[in-house]
């Protein structure tokens, strides 16, 4: 059976969590299943996280640039050190090239080493090794929280607010542009819906806001899109949820973008992968602190829906239940 017929990337890491991870004890806290590790080392407890970026499958060197490549693999990384309310320390680079430009090289550790230093981390190590088959980048980020601080996808209870931050969507608007278009051109379409998607900015000083309230119940990022991080939450939190597609925060710029691209921006935006803000419940009573926070640190948040006693996620749009788009599957 192939992993498209088993259930795709979520029931694959169901089976490596049931049937090879280890299970949460003694200094492990938290394994398989949230966006990093928990490992509890004294005073506070170690985030740790890994991502894998593949040429073809994540980035085209034809529509990207080097330093970007770079500075995207430590951003995922570091989004989710965010997402646990975490704050970065140090990142294990280990990375598959073919036998390019030196230059090349350098500008994909440039962009890995700014994107480090922005958020508060470092480059402390990592390996090298020839490819045959295009660029392979591999980040392991290591963060710490606070005991008591750290945000877990279980936590969502019935009746919770549903909050975003920012905008949605305008990744994936940034990566179709580059597809139709070409990079000079769908700058020119939309810089801003180009730069999300290729220089992405992890939440790290909002979420660390978010957490300190103490009012939130569950956070992860969005890193694979509304329609496929909700229902993850969701289902680690043994509830379900009420999406109103009207609530959706959308950039000017994504209306802009849907006209070239002849798309619907409320389906891009609750479709679109890669778009790397926060997804966060709390209490209805409690939103307005969230939402403060978060906004001290110069992003906005919106209520786009609650969550339900009835399992699965409902997309309700002009009133009428609709089916949710879907979002970026891997196999």
């Amino acid at each position: 059976m192939k992993i498209s017929e088993f259930g795709g990337e979520d029931a694959l890491v169901r089976l490596i969590g049931e049937k090879f991870a280890a299970f949460p004890g003694g200094e492990l806290i938290l394994s398989v299943g949230d966006d990093a590790a928990l490992i509890d080392i004294g005073e506070d407890l170690l985030v740790v996280t890994t991502d894998l970026l593949v040429e073809n499958t994540h980035f085209r060197l034809d529509i990207n640039e080097p330093y970007l490549i770079g500075w995207k693999s430590a951003a995922v990384n570091i989004s989710d050190v965010a997402a646990m309310g975490g704050r970065p320390t140090y990142s294990f680079v280990s990375i598959g090239l073919p036998d390019v430009d030196i230059e090349v090289a350098e500008q994909i550790y440039e962009g890995l080493a700014d994107a480090n230093a922005a958020f508060g981390s470092a480059i402390a190590g990592g390996d090298t090794v020839a490819s045959q088959e295009g660029i392979v980048l591999n980040v392991v980020q290591l963060g710490l929280v606070e005991r008591g601080l750290a945000v877990q996808r279980t936590g969502a209870k019935v009746g919770d607010a549903i909050v975003v931050t920012n905008t949605l969507g305008d990744s994936l608007a940034g990566l179709q542009l580059l597809l139709k278009l070409g990079l000079v051109e769908a700058r020119r379409a939309s810089s801003h819906c180009v730069e999300k998607h290729l220089k992405p900015e992890p939440r790290v000083a909002e979420a660390r806001a978010a957490a300190t309230t103490g009012k939130v119940h569950a956070m992860m990022d969005l890193s694979d899109g509304l329609a496929v991080d909700l229902p993850r939450l969701c289902a680690a939190s043994g509830v379900g949820a009420r999406i109103w597609a009207e609530a959706l925060p959308l950039s000017s710029d994504i209306h802009i973008a849907a006209a070239r691209l002849d798309a619907d921006p409320v389906t891009l935006a609750a479709a679109g992968g890669e778009d790397y803000e926060l997804l966060i419940t709390c209490a209805p009573e409690n939103t307005r602190v969230v939402i403060d926070a978060i906004c001290s640190r110069g992003s906005s948040a919106s209520v786009i829906g609650e969550t339900t006693s009835d399992l699965g996620v409902r997309f309700i749009r002009d009133g009428v239940e609709t089916e949710f788009p879907k979002g970026w599957e891997h196999f």
